[in-house]
This record gives structure tokens, sequence and C-alpha cells, in this order.
């Protein structure tokens, strides 16, 4: 079955954009109606608060925070498998948030997802080869030879053997259907991949298997990824920059060296503190960030900054003026009205291993699912 061509109707017009940029998002958010027990009408919980995040061509962007923060949402709504309720968002100088029918189809094209669960994410009806080569028959048509050739050579990428391609997911494992649901996003060569916590499920012996793939085929193919996890050292391996998230919104965006070097949020430094050091010695002397309380609840979040009930730097100005995420130097954006600058007087690197899914080299214990 082939594809029909867009109407003329349907052509996409490109705006003047930094060509360096693939994604950008600007005041993204998200709203989920809540039922509420005796309420006649639902409440509105706001997943995604004005989020803004530039995605260069090449590179992979980390998102990472607590579990709720909005990291998948997030990953979902660039995507526009969760509509946004307000905000941009562009793909190569195209607004998709207007985008409909073919015109957002014929973008899907250059626009994949690798999911979390690679139980849930793999129709257990259909063969391995039907399962990757389904974008095909819905992006790109051609005969079915040509789509069962495209599908081989995708698998060989991946590390799927060639007899899997009449195999049905029950008879994988977890690593290899998510080898699977890699080749899947893969076969229509996009040029921009969301990892939705793609190693989370897996135990510790795949998700170095399955890191080490991606990193190599972001650099055989020069993907643009965004990489969501709760491992930081899983992220501080894979990643160029990371973007950090609190309770819906970006706190923190910086390189990934500057980022582990010198936190300058309270919860990112919160955040890594909690990552345990496998040396007894340095993890009794430094310095650790513990939070108190629970995280606030979105449908009822605090007013000015999000973080100050649990922040130790938090005064009368955060309850009242949320702060944006601005430029703090050194290639680093912060939210908080009170940041740390670099230098001494802040923590140092949290110990996190420079490459911790390695076990060749010493430390590939340290992560934290916080």
């Amino acid at each position: 079955m082939s594809k029909a061509p867009a109407a003329a109707g349907d052509t996409l017009v490109k705006t003047a954009h930094d060509p360096a940029v693939l994604v950008r998002a600007r005041d993204l958010t998200v709203d989920f109606k809540v039922p509420v027990r005796g309420a006649l009408r639902p409440a509105r919980l706001r997943a995604v608060s004005g989020v803004d995040l530039d995605i260069r061509r090449g590179e992979i962007l980390g998102v990472v925070g607590e579990s709720g923060c909005g990291k998948s949402t997030t990953g979902r709504a660039v995507l526009q498998l969760i509509r946004p309720s307000a905000g941009s968002v562009t793909f190569d100088g195209i607004e998709l948030t207007t985008q409909r029918g073919g015109r957002l189809r014929s973008m899907r094209r250059r626009m994949q997802m690798i999911f979390q669960d690679p139980y849930a994410s793999l129709n257990p009806r259909m063969s391995i080869g039907e399962l990757i080569e389904e974008p095909l028959l819905v992006h790109s048509g051609g005969s079915a030879g040509e789509r069962r050739a495209r599908a081989l050579e995708t698998m060989d990428k991946v590390g799927i053997s060639r007899q899997w391609h009449g195999r049905y997911p029950h008879e994988l494992s977890g690593g290899q259907r998510q080898r699977v649901g890699i080749a899947r996003a893969l076969v229509s060569n996009p040029e921009f991949i969301v990892a939705d916590e793609p190693v989370s499920a897996l135990d510790v012996s795949i998700q170095a298997q399955i890191v080490n793939l991606l990193e190599s085929l972001q650099e055989d193919l020069g993907l643009t990824m965004m990489f969501i996890a709760h491992d930081l050292a899983v992220v501080r391996h894979l990643c160029d920059r990371i973007a950090v998230m609190y309770l819906g919104t970006v706190v923190e965006v910086a390189d990934c060296e500057s980022l582990y070097t010198w936190p300058r949020h309270p919860y990112t430094q919160a955040l890594l503190s909690a990552v345990p050091i496998p040396d007894p010695d340095v993890e009794r002397e430094r310095e650790q960030r513990i939070l108190t309380g629970d995280v606030p609840s979105p449908l009822n979040p605090p007013t000015g900054c999000r973080f100050r009930t649990r922040c130790w730097k938090a005064q009368d100005v955060c309850a009242v003026t949320p702060p944006v995420l601005a430029d703090a130097g050194a290639g680093h954006q912060v939210a908080c009205h009170f940041p740390d600058g670099p230098g001494p007087g802040v923590p140092a690197d949290p110990g996190i291993p420079a490459d911790p899914v390695n076990p060749a080299k010493p430390g590939t214990e340290a992560s934290a699912n916080p």
C-alpha cells in the first residue's frame, strides 16, 4: 500500500530559524483534566508549565528529574503525540502545533520515539518483521520486497539476527524487544528521536548494551536525540547537554561536564548529591543536600518558585515571583533567584564516574533513581 501524496494545500511552510537548532520549544504547556469527586467540573493538572528547550542538530539532550516531573510528557508533546495546551514547537523551522492530518503525518517520518516499556510497545499479534516494516508502510510505501530489505538492513544495524524476522515478541527477551523498538524507530531514517527512559525496564547488563548501541547509532547516523532518564550516570555517559526538570518546569540547562562539576540550582545540587559514591572515604566527607518534604501536587503547585517549599535558600521573593530560565554564564541557564556561581564554594563533582556503563572502569555502581 502506497501513501497518497499530500495535497497542494498541505504544503509545509518553513520559517526563518537558527539552522544549528533542529527542535525548539517555547513556553510549552500541557494540561490534563482530572475528575474530582463531588465536583461538577474536572480540575486542571498542569503537567508541563512553560518549558523552553533548544535541541541542536547532532546532539543528545538529556532530560532528568524526579518521577512525575513531566519529562515523558514533554517528550511526547514535542512529537505532538500529546497536543500541547499552549506554546510553540518548531522542527527545522516548521511549526508543529498548527499541523493536522497529512501535514503532521508527513513530519512523523522525520521524528520517531523509543518507548520505555519494551513489552507494552510491541503488538504481540505482529511478527518482528511486520513491526519493523510498519513505519515504512505508513510513511514510505514501496513494494513488500523493498520494505523487507530495509527492515533486514535495520535489524543488522541494531544487532538483531535476521532469523528473528518471523518471530513474535513473546519469543524475545527484554533487551531483544528493546532492540526491536529501536529498529522500528530507525527504519524510516528519522532525524530526531525521543528516547523515553529506554533502559529503565532492563537489567544492568542489558542497560549497558542498549546505551552503547544508542551512542554508536547516534554517531554513525548523525541523529539528534532527546534522552529521558532517571539514571544520572547513564545520562552523563551518553548526553552532550542536560536539562533538569522539577514539577513541570525546567530549572537548569547546561553542558554535561559543567552541570556535574558546578550545579547552580539548589534542586540540581540535591539531585546529584543523592548519587552514592563507591568510595566510603569520599562519601563520608562530601556535602550532601537532603531535601525535606514531598514533591507538591501539580494540581496545586506552590506560588512563585515551585521548588521553594523544599529549598534551603528560599526567601520572600521566591513565593511571589516565578524565576525565569536565564543565562548564568559558562553555558548555564538557571531558573533561580539565588543561583550559585561557578568556582570555589559550590559543591564539587559529586563523584559520578565519567564512563559508568563501561565495566572495565571503576565506579560502575554509581547510579540514581530519585
